[in-house]
């Protein structure tokens, strides 16, 4: 009977020093995730949105969410569907138990892009040096994030044939010629080319940009 009473005794214990796992909200914890990103709480369709997220003295963290996909350590990126919002959720376990943070965040479309330098587009006048140094790159208005580099644009001097410049600067042919343009001259940009970061977005009615020479 005793050996019985000491074995018991010893299962209760055992089972009342199990660790257990308990689900939390972030309303019920002082520890929240963090969410690092140019965008605040926007996200564009059509292009990877890069976040860096995690939360303080937690041992791991797991994101899900429709579009969410993992990089690296901390390191996500979104690439939203339909609908005009959506929702992630972050879990983090810290000390065995699990914390969860949920976040919401509008979807915005991107509209057609500009040409543009210096974030100047349509029209603008530069002098040749200014136009020479320059570096051609995509511009939205609305958007808070810089699109993908420019890989490749075209290029028209006064009603002469285009010519396409495979870099977001002029190469050194299109220097020359820009050097012997005069006062009144234009050169027309249009047609820019990306890399894979915006495979997804329609940018072939892109809206060109006229420079005329100071």
């Amino acid at each position: 009977m005793k050996k019985f009473i000491y074995c018991t005794l010893i299962l209760c214990v055992c089972i009342y020093c199990t660790p257990k796992k308990h689900i939390l909200s972030s309303k019920d914890s002082n520890i929240k995730s963090i969410i690092e990103n140019e965008k605040l709480n926007i996200l564009y369709r059509g292009i990877k949105n890069h976040l860096t997220i995690y939360m303080p003295k937690s041992d791991s963290i797991k994101v899900s969410g429709p579009g969410v996909y993992k990089e690296s350590e901390n390191k996500y990126f979104i690439t939203p569907g339909l609908g005009s919002s959506m929702e992630i959720t972050i879990t983090g376990f810290v000390k065995g138990k699990a914390i969860t943070d949920k976040r919401e965040y509008r979807i915005l479309n991107i509209n057609n892009p500009f040409a543009s330098i210096n974030n100047k587009i349509e029209k603008i006048t530069l002098s040749k040096e200014e136009l020479a140094n320059s570096k051609i790159e995509y511009f939205i208005p609305q958007l808070v994030i810089k699109l993908g580099k420019v890989t490749k644009f075209r290029y028209q001097i006064n009603e002469e044939e285009p010519m396409v410049n495979n870099s977001d600067k002029f190469n050194k042919s299109a220097k020359e010629k820009i050097f012997n343009l005069k006062s009144g001259d234009h050169i027309v940009i249009d047609e820019l080319s990306s890399g894979p970061e915006l495979q997804n977005v329609d940018l072939k009615r892109i809206t060109e940009l006229t420079v005329y020479i100071k």
